[in-house]
């Protein structure tokens, strides 16, 4: 597997400007003690492995798997790769045996890098390196490589969606979007800044956590990094290490609002900026974590794998609304389409055309026909504009059902519930049924020692919300159940609902 070489460009090389400036990169706190890497430190290690890597053979466009929690040495494995042309593949530390060798097999990776905590699920069939063992050793000491140049459109990441509809798809990332999303979050300041002491929990197969560390390392930013998510750790990282700049999906933080003891005891106002983003965020959660971190401006993001940039602030400095997703870039074009007729719409499908948009999915030439028309990407999320030119999310095309003939989302349904004084997170599957075609069920997380049963909460969205969009049955739950991604298992949450659901 090879792709266009020459005079280019090499996603490794973001963080070169502050090499030899005596900065730190990384406080790696995965390990329970804070230990500072350097970016001098960080760059050795990126060239050393990606040397390891070209004395075993590899090279461009070959494909190289990780699967391992996050580490300084998961990153230096994923700019290692990139750096000789090689495409990194990151693995989805939740998945099966089963789910991990279908990936695999499809990218047919050459080599696995696996560490100790994931071995279990090392897929069989393809030669495997741990991370810390005796192969490891000659990997960090080998002869440095060079960054190979190449053709922007040559492919950097292949990072597979998480499947949730259907079998992983492998998403073509290219050197150039990739390089073109970093400076859209460098440029302006609206996002981050040089001084940024950012907080990545997230994992690392995951653009939310990348996505941070590629800003952060092009900016000369520190990077604070835990091994995987934990709400208390998390929020005891935030107040020893002072972070300033926070990231993560919905349920992270509505997880870390329920931890009100711990949240008295420590002092958050070093954070300043916070942006949630990769699922929906109702206006409920944007209050708790603006009561949580009070210091900090509050950004409700948005992007997919396959095209991450989309937004940032409103070129006239208008005023933004809580949960508005941002104002289009002024480098990309975006539409608000009807799926059914291909005109424009609002509310509507969003497509996006921009230098940031995936090469295409791997191996399947239909499917990537049938998202990407002229450049233009057809993300499959419903959005409304508003008058300022805000835009919104409203939900997804495929969880859209019908319910007595009127159209139900989901995310609305959220929205409505969690505006009830007694919840605190919510989640909406819908189950069949042969009168009304398809019915809302809700998934409620109570707020600590709140009194709310199942019929008041039902009398209650009845009337507060359209009628028909009232769950038929709520279930209440200690926490809402998440996927390999930190979001919310819809599909498992469905499936419950169907086994537990009795039409009244």
């Amino acid at each position: 597997m090879t792709a266009a070489a020459g005079p280019g460009l090499n996603l490794a090389t973001i963080f070169e400007p502050h090499i030899g400036a005596d900065k730190v990169a990384f406080i790696d706190v995965s390990g329970g003690d804070a230990v500072p890497v350097t970016y001098d430190h960080f760059a050795v290690r990126c060239a050393r492995l990606a040397g390891g890597l070209a004395a075993l053979g590899i090279g461009i466009g070959d494909r190289v798997a990780i699967l391992a929690d996050n580490s300084v040495d998961y990153a230096a494995l994923y700019f290692g790769i990139c750096r000789i042309g090689a495409v990194t593949v990151p693995l989805n530390t939740k998945l099966s045996v089963h789910g991990l060798s279908y990936i695999v097999n499809d990218a047919d990776v050459a080599l696995i890098f696996v560490d100790e905590a994931n071995l279990e699920r090392l897929p069989p069939g393809r030669p495997a390196i741990r991370i810390g063992g005796p192969q490891w050793a000659q990997f960090v000491a080998a002869d440095p490589a060079d960054a190979v140049l190449l053709d922007p459109t040559a492919v950097a990441v292949q990072m597979y969606t998480s499947g949730s509809t259907g079998r992983p798809k492998g998403v073509l990332l290219s050197h150039g979007s990739q390089s073109f999303t970093v400076e859209q979050y460098t440029s302006g300041g609206f996002f981050m800044s040089a001084d940024e002491r950012i907080l990545v929990s997230a994992p690392m197969y995951h653009k939310n956590a990348m996505v941070q560390t590629k800003v952060n390392l092009a900016l000369g930013g520190q990077i604070v990094l835990l091994g995987r998510f934990d709400a208390a750790e998390y929020l005891q990282a935030v107040a020893d290490q002072r972070a300033t700049s926070l990231t993560g999906v919905p349920t992270m933080f509505a997880l870390m609002a329920a931890k009100s003891e711990l949240v008295a005891s420590l002092d958050l106002s070093c954070v300043r900026r916070l942006m949630i983003g990769s699922a929906p965020m109702t206006e409920a959660l944007f209050d708790q974590v603006s009561a949580l971190f009070p210091h900090a401006a509050i950004t409700n993001g948005y992007g997919t794998t396959e095209s991450i940039a989309c937004f940032g602030p409103h070129p006239q400095q208008a005023p933004r609304p809580k949960i508005a997703l941002g104002y289009p870039l002024p480098t990309v074009e975006a539409r608000l389409v009807d799926p059914e007729t291909g005109l424009d719409a609002n509310p509507g499908e969003f497509w996006i055309r921009s230098a940031g948009v995936m090469n295409g999915y791997h191996n399947l030439a239909e499917v990537t026909a049938a998202r990407l028309t002229d450049g233009w990407y057809h993300t499959g999320d419903v959005m409304q504009r508003d008058e300022a030119g805000w835009y919104f999310f409203v939900g997804r095309v495929d969880d859209m059902f019908v319910c007595g003939g009127e159209n139900v989302y989901p995310g609305d349904v959220e929205q409505l519930l969690e505006r009830h004084p007694a919840v605190h997170q919510a989640a909406v599957v819908a189950v069949p049924d042969e009168l009304k075609g398809a019915l809302p069920v809700a998934f409620v997380v109570r707020v600590a020692d709140a009194s709310l049963s199942q019929e008041e909460l039902r009398a209650w969205s009845i009337e507060h919300g359209p009628a028909y969009a009232h769950p038929r049955a709520v279930y209440f739950v200690d926490e809402i159940r998440l996927g390999g991604t930190a979001k919310i298992d819809k599909t498992a949450l469905t499936q419950e609902a169907r086994a537990r659901f009795t039409p009244r």
